[in-house]
């Protein structure tokens, strides 16, 4: 019984040890515009009062809402050089949703090393944060993708703190905050596009990722509680 306790206080300590590498932010936002952008329209982008994805629309005055997440250990993925911008991509963590209440709409990502991450930007001019989350879809509206693009950001400096991951964002210390949708038919289709203002930007509670450390003092713990257990029934017998 002794060496049970043990075994289960260490297994718990590693637990507790575990830290979070993925961080999710749920948002909601206010669909602002909605555009085309096609041979329908002359090749000109123009604003039109609604658009239209596999039947679902999505309006202006429409509420979104969604999440994204972002993995804290992606590697910095410099294929910008020289930019001022530090880009984390390489994740497949790195992934979005959005939903439209009205319609029922929804969207999600799924997470790409090359086209889906994000960027953090910290510089004396101004703060500013993106993400990127995109994905290949076979919809009624034919082969294409869809993409969502959020973006913060402000002139003070008060955003972020460094250019490493953020773990939290200020949504009232941004100034300005955008997210774009878009629908991009690989051909014979029009580009479809909403850009909206986030109104609620929050972090949703940390769920603990172990570390295989602690997956290696659980199993050590199980095969001490084993043994403990084989030896008292030797001594019974």
């Amino acid at each position: 019984m002794r060496a049970y306790l043990v075994t289960m206080l260490l297994a718990g300590v590693a637990a507790s040890q575990a830290h979070a590498k993925l961080v999710t932010f749920d948002y909601t936002a206010v669909v602002d515009k909605t555009t085309r952008y096609g041979a329908s329209t002359g090749y000109a982008t123009i604003n039109v009062p609604s658009i239209s994805i596999d039947g679902k629309e999505i309006a202006v005055g429409d509420t979104q809402r969604g999440s994204f997440t972002i993995d804290l250990d992606t590697p910095t993925y410099d294929w910008r050089p020289g930019y001022t911008t530090v880009e984390y991509m390489g994740s497949l963590n790195n992934i979005g949703s959005v939903s439209v209440d009205r319609s029922g709409f929804s969207f999600a990502s799924e997470g790409s090393s090359y086209q889906s991450g994000f960027s953090v930007s910290n510089q004396p001019r101004g703060d500013s944060f993106s993400f990127l989350g995109t994905t290949y879809s076979n919809g009624t509206s034919g082969h294409g993708s869809e993409s969502m693009q959020i973006r913060l950001g402000d002139t003070n400096g008060d955003l972020l703190a460094t250019d490493m991951p953020p773990s939290s964002l200020n949504l009232a210390a941004a100034e300005w905050s955008q997210i774009i949708y878009g629908y991009y038919p690989d051909k014979n289709g029009d580009r479809l596009s909403t850009w909206g203002t986030l109104t609620s930007l929050a972090v949703r509670s940390p769920s603990p990722v172990p570390e295989p450390a602690s997956y290696a003092m659980l199993a050590a713990g199980l095969l001490t509680v084993g043994a403990a257990a084989r030896a008292k029934a030797r001594r019974k017998g």
